[in-house]
């Protein structure tokens, strides 16, 4: 497994973590399947657009920036789950932008087991902090971004 397939699954794990904090359990394998199916269909396509991985970088900083700040699109965007399912195809635009050798597949299982890890340490992490945690949405917030910021500096 190459370094660079890891590095792309890496952004898979961190939204994962993050998300595993503001969704309901229902979503997670629905949710892991998809990381990997987009990635692994993304390192099919690897067309090499540079702009797309800026792009989908700000979309994502911006998003846990408005859940940080608390702004009301964000809380009418926690309410409403089917957002949770534009971030998958948005976080396999860097396997799209890349042109490397890594088979597809190898992709898709990389991603969907990162995303699992991902969900499995979050869902550890708010079990324990659960007593002393009131919102865990700032902490979300701080993995989106921090998973924005991964895709800006891997582009």
């Amino acid at each position: 497994m190459s370094f660079h397939l890891l590095w792309t699954s890496t952004d898979s794990l961190i939204a994962a973590f993050a998300l595993s904090f503001i969704l309901p359990g229902r979503h997670v394998l629905p949710l892991a399947l998809m990381f990997g199916l987009c990635d692994g269909l993304g390192s099919a396509l690897s067309v090499g657009l540079p702009l797309a991985g800026g792009l989908a970088a700000m979309l994502l900083m911006a998003s846990g920036a408005a859940l940080l700040v608390g702004l009301p699109i964000a809380q009418r965007l926690l309410k409403a789950s089917g957002w949770l399912y534009v971030l998958p195809p948005l976080l396999a635009i860097d396997n799209v932008v890349s042109r490397t050798s890594d088979a597809p597949a190898l992709a898709a299982l990389s991603s969907a087991i990162m995303a699992g890890l991902g969900f499995a340490c979050g869902a550890i992490a708010l079990s324990w902090w659960r007593a002393g945690l009131r919102d865990a949405r700032p902490l979300a917030a701080a993995c989106l971004i921090a998973a924005g910021s991964l895709l800006v500096w891997g582009a």
